[in-house]
């Protein structure tokens, strides 16, 4: 290979070209070609499913909190400030309970044992709709839960 002029990064103009190097780098280019037609061939992640499964997560608590302050600020308005705070009380429920339906994903340690699952006030969905564990149940699928394995804590 031609030494390299004086920090510059360009070869002197007197030098001869490495038939080894630029054979190397025209392969490399061609793999590089090749890994991009792949990439732009394969199928991917449709926008529908990226969006339902976690790009809609903080556009969802945006509005809630738009809803939240428009509800307040009405109650100001119309000077019925007890009721905004017992309105602003029912919608935070109703939002926490929505959120947990669409995207609730429960810890992978099993907290209780009493068999299967039972729905509740603060738990409606054993897993959210627009999770792919939610997405695999409703399919006929099962989630495999892990029951064994290292500690993931144990490696930080």
């Amino acid at each position: 290979m031609a030494p390299i002029d004086g920090g510059t990064g360009t070869p002197p103009p007197d030098s001869t070209p490495d038939p080894a190097a630029e054979f190397a780098l025209e392969a490399q280019l061609d793999r590089v070609e090749i890994e991009k037609e792949q990439a732009r061939r394969a199928p991917d992640l449709p926008w529908t499913a990226w969006w339902f499964h976690s790009g809609s997560k903080w556009y969802l608590v945006v509005g809630y909190l738009i809803a939240d302050v428009w509800l307040l600020s009405a109650a100001i308005e119309y000077n019925v400030l007890a009721v905004g705070i017992v309105g602003l009380i029912v919608a935070l429920y109703a939002e926490f309970l929505l959120y947990r339906y669409l995207y609730y994903v429960p810890p992978d340690e099993p907290t209780r044992s009493d068999g299967p699952f039972r729905p509740s006030f603060v738990r409606p969905v054993e897993y959210g709709r627009w999770t792919p564990e939610g997405a695999t149940l409703r399919a006929g699928g099962t989630v495999a839960r892990p029951e064994a394995g290292p500690d993931p804590k144990e490696f930080l």
